[in-house]
């Protein structure tokens, strides 16, 4: 193997690496600043990545046959996911598999220093780590699937970027604000805003739920397998204030939450728009729906659940409590501290004996 490295400048080398294949070859021009060994250890790198990348292309050609196996194979994708796979096919779809992990390097990079034309707002970490997740997730169905060998979207060379929480809560007052508002223009959000905002459900989870899932005795309800993002079934609480709406509802309604058109019954469907519309009635600004699942996860830890439960009721299998949902000031998390009994007997305490100075005088004196 020949290693083409030209010397153009004081430390400063032009790399031409060229593989042939069948029909042509696949060349990788590069300049590199360093040494002349490393400028050479650069070149047998580059030279075994083109390696790598040709291994990949044995059924697709590419990334844009890639996203489309990918979707035929999996579906059911929610509209978030839907728009990402879109905007993925436009600005990737075309990049042939031998190049595409150093075409997505420069993707990201651009993502991380421009802002996104359509908001005029930077993107998001989350925004980014979700178009990651879906070609990770692209990659991964193809190899098992048996059409690619490898996926080459590793976590050393992509690793996921750091999100910051949102921290969006709502006072009682703009509850009570946003209850009433619903009372007039969308009487039928009303329940499932009471329910969302005690236990941490997801919007799929609460359209789907049918009577015959729903227990009184227990005052529970269960969240079908399949229902749920990780397909677990599991078992939502029924808050006290609620068990009145549920032993009362319509006997002909199949459903927990519903709406009523032409006298006949409905599941709620997606209802961001009347959401949106009472929200900003009552005067509310950034507070998505699915911040009602972190505050009501916040609340429960507040009023002493145990964090495990928590995570039960919500379905996480991971810490993502921890990391992602547990919303609290700073200041208003210091009053929720709790200390050992142990401690607080060195503090003064004038009726209980002596207070530290005094013990500390004592200790001298002996």
């Amino acid at each position: 193997m020949g290693v083409n490295v030209k010397k153009v400048g004081p430390n400063k080398y032009f790399l031409n690496v060229r593989v042939r294949r069948p029909g042509g070859e696949d060349r990788v021009r590069e300049t590199f600043e360093g040494t002349k060994v490393e400028a050479e250890a650069r070149y047998v790198q580059l030279r075994q990545q083109i390696l790598e990348s040709r291994a990949l292309a044995t059924r697709f050609e590419t990334f844009g046959d890639v996203l489309r196996f990918y979707e035929e194979k999996r579906g059911g994708f929610s509209y978030k996911d839907k728009s990402a796979i879109s905007i993925l096919e436009k600005d990737l779809g075309e990049i042939p598999l031998t190049a595409f992990p150093a075409r997505l390097e420069a993707y990201l990079n651009h993502l991380r220093r421009f802002a996104c034309e359509r908001t005029g707002k930077p993107y998001s970490n989350a925004s980014i780590n979700r178009r990651m997740t879906l070609v990770r997730a692209a990659f991964n169905t193809a190899v098992t699937m048996e059409m690619l060998d490898r996926n080459p979207i590793t976590p050393a060379r992509f690793p996921k970027l750091k999100e910051i929480p949102r921290d969006a809560s709502l006072a009682p007052e703009a509850i009570n604000v946003l209850l009433n508002v619903m009372e007039e223009h969308a009487p039928h959000l009303i329940p499932v805003t009471r329910f969302a905002l005690q236990v941490p459900c997801r919007k799929s989870e609460l359209v789907k739920m049918r009577k015959e899932d729903l227990d009184l005795i227990n005052n529970a309800i269960r969240v079908r397998n399949g229902t749920t993002k990780n397909d677990m079934g599991i078992w939502k609480p029924i808050p006290p204030d609620m068990l009145g709406y549920f032993r009362n509802l319509p006997a002909g309604c199949p459903y927990l939450f519903y709406r009523v058109n032409g006298g006949t019954f409905h599941p709620l469907g997606d209802f961001k728009k009347a959401w949106t519309t009472c929200r900003k009635r009552a005067g509310i600004g950034d507070y998505h729906w699915h911040d009602t699942r972190a505050q009501a996860a916040t609340d429960l830890i507040d009023n002493g659940t145990p964090e495990r439960v928590v995570m039960q009721i919500a379905g996480w299998k991971t810490d993502m409590l921890g990391r992602r949902y547990y919303n609290r000031d700073g200041k208003k998390a210091l009053g929720l501290a709790r200390f050992s009994p142990g401690v607080r007997t060195l503090a003064a305490d004038t009726q209980g004996g002596s207070t530290v100075q005094e013990a500390e005088n004592t200790r001298k004196a002996s």
